[in-house]
């Protein structure tokens, strides 16, 4: 994972988005529904930081109500997912790949693996997996 006082930026396939995080507080691979219909993947690395240590620095993404109370931003034009913002949460999570240094982020652990597909097995191996949030998040 990357350092505590790390500053990271990224940005849409694009490039119309640009947005700038500080202070990683945890990072890992999501395997719910809604995750992999919204990315067209197996499962999406995320990367959790603190409401106001995110920022949006160019252009103003689209946004979607994927739940009650959850909103995932993208790119309105190429439509990369960037911003998963669950309200009642202190916390935002942003796609891993967006970054524009994405290795400086590694993940720790799965989520919502009851709902995992079987090609995503072998991804991540050696990590604790759990079956649906993490029991000190949510």
């Amino acid at each position: 994972m990357a350092d505590d006082a790390t500053r990271l930026e990224g940005g849409c396939l694009c490039g119309r988005l640009r947005y700038r995080l500080e202070r990683v507080k945890s990072a890992y691979w999501c395997h719910c529904t809604l995750c992999r219909r919204a990315s067209g993947s197996a499962a999406l690395p995320w990367v959790s930081v603190a409401r106001e240590d995110f920022a949006f620095i160019a252009g103003k993404p689209a946004i979607f109500e994927s739940s009650p109370g959850v909103a995932r931003s993208f790119c309105g034009t190429c439509g990369s997912p960037i911003v998963f913002d669950m309200a009642r949460e202190s916390d935002v999570d942003i796609t891993i790949g967006t970054l524009d240094a994405p290795d400086r982020v590694t993940p720790t652990h799965h989520i919502w693996v009851a709902s995992a597909l079987h090609m995503a097995d072998d991804l991540g191996s050696g990590l604790p997996r759990h079956e649906g949030e993490r029991p000190d998040e949510g």
